[in-house]
């Protein structure tokens, strides 16, 4: 194990960019505090997707809430990325290892979800200091303030500072879903290009998943959350 430490630049609220085309997979790391905030891994995904990049989560801490996260997450996501889970605190990362097979990969999320502390536990030295949980407002407080980058065998593994705000990359509304494969399972629509917005069920076949049980209806309701988003943003996007 060495270390090779790169520091990319200050930055605050977004992902860093500079070195985005370079990254094999993008780990979003979750943990059952502070709360988990599952409209921002929708963003983290659409755009790591957007890039060609493998998008990954990782559910840490994952001992603390007895599993609930785990399950939450496995629904949500499954069949969207990859799901690993971790605990750094005892040593438990053989899955966050296994994922790593040579590859570029930048850890992403919450302050204090514990990407640090993942990393800790995989070196042999302290990567980074670990951040805390503010007991006031259960949000965790930034302790990662730059980018860097470490070596692990024939990986690379990039530690960024915690982040509570990103946009999507600016597109048409009708582009979000095709970033939503898993809504592809459930089959075709009744209209071409539908949005899964403003169609009934029985012309959408996600809203009848939806309905059906088949479907996570807090992902669907994200989609439309974020489905709004992007069409305020397109209409906008010249102002």
């Amino acid at each position: 194990k060495t270390r090779t430490v790169l520091r990319l630049y200050e930055r605050k609220n977004m992902l860093v960019r500079p070195y985005v085309a370079n990254i094999d997979k993008l780990v979003f790391v979750m943990a059952p505090v502070p709360e988990p905030d599952f409209l921002l891994c929708d963003k983290v995904i659409i755009n790591a997707l957007a890039l060609g990049i493998d998008p990954v989560v990782c559910v840490n801490k994952s001992d603390m809430d007895g599993g609930a996260l785990k399950l939450r997450v496995r629904e949500n996501y499954s069949e969207i990325a990859d799901v690993i889970e971790t605990s750094a605190i005892s040593g438990d990362i053989e899955e966050f290892t296994k994922i790593l097979d040579g590859a570029f990969v930048c850890l992403a999320g919450q302050s204090a979800v514990g990407k640090t502390s993942i990393l800790n536990a995989l070196m042999s030295f302290e990567a980074g200091k670990i951040g805390e949980i503010s007991e006031k407002l259960k949000r965790g407080k930034h302790t990662t303030r730059h980018s860097e980058i470490f070596t692990f065998g024939k990986a690379l593994i990039a530690d960024t500072s915690g982040f509570s705000e990103l946009q999507l990359a600016p597109m048409p509304p009708y582009k979000l879903a095709e970033y939503y494969d898993d809504f592809i399972k459930f089959g075709a629509c009744r209209y071409k290009g539908c949005s899964h917005i403003f169609e009934s069920p029985e012309d959408c076949a996600v809203k009848r998943a939806v309905k059906n049980g088949l479907l996570s209806s807090e992902r669907y309701e994200r989609y439309v959350i974020l489905y709004a988003k992007t069409d305020e943003a397109w209409k906008n996007r010249y102002d």
